[in-house]
This record gives C-alpha cells, structure tokens and sequence, in this order.
C-alpha cells in the first residue's frame, strides 16, 4: 500500500511530465534506478539530455519544493546522471539538470520549472 507522500510524489511526476511535455520535451525514461541512485525523470529537450528532480509539496512546512534539491541531491543526481550517460554512451550530448516544483495552493497545482537548477562542480 502506498503512503500519502508516494501518491502525492507520484501525481506531482505526472503533472510535471506534462507541463515540460507541452514545452516540447520528449520523455526518454521515468524513474530511473541504478546502483547509484534515482532520477524522477529524463527528458530531451532537442539534443540536450535533460536530468529532471520533481518536487511536490502541499504546503510550505518543510520549506518551497525547490529549496529542497541540496547539495547532497545534487551530487546524487550527478552521480546518476553520469552512470546513465555511460551506460546509453550519450557522453557526446550536451545534458543539464533542471527542478521542477509542484505547490498545491487553493486546491490547484502551480509549476514552478528552474532550467539548469545546478551545474557539475
């Protein structure tokens, strides 16, 4: 059984999905796993691989969902995106990491998509 903040993560995937998808993104995987880590989703955006953490809040509690992709996530993404790179040998594509934040306020979703949120250190 699925907890509150897995369905409500799950739902904030889908509409970001379609929110880039509307920019012309085209998915290349959801969910990826490696030994590594996890990436929400992985886009194209022309030729550029597009690495993608979603973050989904009700409420600003714990802090906006974009002030909660760190440093420490940072390099884990790094560390994924690297690893996906080098198993589909697509070290010759530009890439870059973007966040996309989903904020229910007065029942409606809002998006908030940070292009290039963070760069390789």
């Amino acid at each position: 059984m699925q907890t509150h903040k897995q369905i409500l993560g799950q739902e904030g995937e889908r509409i970001a999905e379609s929110y880039l998808r509307k920019k012309g993104y085209r998915v290349v995987e959801r969910n990826y796993r490696c030994p590594v880590g996890e990436l929400d989703l992985i886009l194209l955006d022309r030729r550029v691989v597009v690495f993608v953490e979603v973050k989904t809040r009700t409420d600003d509690r714990f802090g906006a969902p974009l002030e909660s992709v760190g440093p420490r996530k940072q390099k884990k993404m790094i560390k994924t995106a690297l690893f996906f790179l080098t198993r589909h040998r697509l070290h010759n594509r530009d890439a870059r990491f973007d966040v996309v934040g989903i904020s229910y306020q007065g029942g409606e979703p809002m998006v908030e998509h940070i292009q290039n949120a963070f760069e390789i250190s």
